[in-house]
């Protein structure tokens, strides 16, 4: 049976959508995110006229995003996750990519593998049934995100990620807000927190302990859940949360083809998203 691999169009949402794979949450509205950002290619694969795979990938410059990559349950085992990545794979780097990276479940690893990905580093999942946050101490420099912030903020997170992830970060900014503690010298900002991302929880930045944990705080409160995705080498991270009753879940694999980023992973407090770093 041909299949055919297109760019996504707009009136395929509820097709994709239908594609969620089990356990995961509502999948429409990253993938609305990722058809509005200029940053992101969408890619469908169909068969007869069905929708049964949808790739997305993300271009920043030298690096590229490749994510989510999902094939419907009665569609796989065809080689479809294969073949989507590869189209995400050579879409970006006819962009001028020289590095690619993902973060693989456990179903696509082996994909990824024999792609020539390897394992660069892992992420940490903890999650709590009740947290103890009258333990934590809020930042007094704590306030909200200001438009005139997004400068420092880009280049603060260029700092932590090694990458220019500015047009996500401005999108994140200007529809949901944030907030941000700033230097006291005023020379930039010493930790961001954007919340209300489509895929849950929002990206933290800071460069030091004290920023970082204030940070996490503010989003337990604002977003009112109870999860973290963190560098396994952020471990005042893991700590701080542990202190207050998260446990880690699970992990999952940081995976890289071609130069590593020069990236600083204790400087990320949560990630951006699965799909982007």
């Amino acid at each position: 049976m041909e299949t055919k691999i297109r760019l996504m169009k707009p009136d395929d949402l509820d097709a994709v959508g239908e594609l969620r794979p089990e356990g995961w949450g509502d999948i429409v509205p990253p993938i609305m995110f990722y058809l509005n950002d200029p940053s992101c290619t969408t890619f469908v694969a169909e068969q007869q006229g069905r929708i049964i795979g949808v790739s997305n990938g993300t271009y920043w410059g030298q690096t590229g995003w490749v994510g989510p990559i999902i094939v419907g349950t009665s569609s796989r085992g065809q080689g479809l996750g294969s073949l989507l990545t590869k189209t995400i794979m050579k879409d970006l780097e006819l962009k001028g990519c020289r590095t690619l990276l993902l973060i693989a479940t456990e179903f696509g690893k082996p994909v990824y593998e024999k792609l020539g990905f390897t394992v660069d580093s892992r992420y940490c999942f903890l999650k709590a049934e009740q947290a103890v946050l009258e333990q934590a101490n809020l930042s007094s420099q704590l306030r909200a995100v200001h438009s005139t912030d997004l400068p420092m903020l880009v280049e603060l997170d260029r700092r932590a990620s090694g990458e220019n992830r500015m047009t996500v970060l401005e999108k994140l900014l200007h529809n949901n807000g944030g907030w941000v503690i700033p230097r006291e010298d005023g020379s930039g900002l010493r930790g961001y927190y954007l919340h209300g991302a489509p895929w849950g929880s929002g990206p933290i930045v800071a460069e030091d302990e004290e920023a970082g944990c204030s940070l996490l705080h503010q989003a337990f409160v604002v977003e009112k859940h109870l999860s973290a995705g963190v560098s396994e080498h952020n471990h005042k991270a893991i700590e701080y949360l542990q202190t207050l009753g998260f446990t880690i879940g699970k992990y999952a694999d940081r995976m890289v083809l071609g130069d590593h980023p020069a990236w600083q992973p204790d400087m990320i407090y949560s990630r951006i998203s699965g799909s982007l770093g």
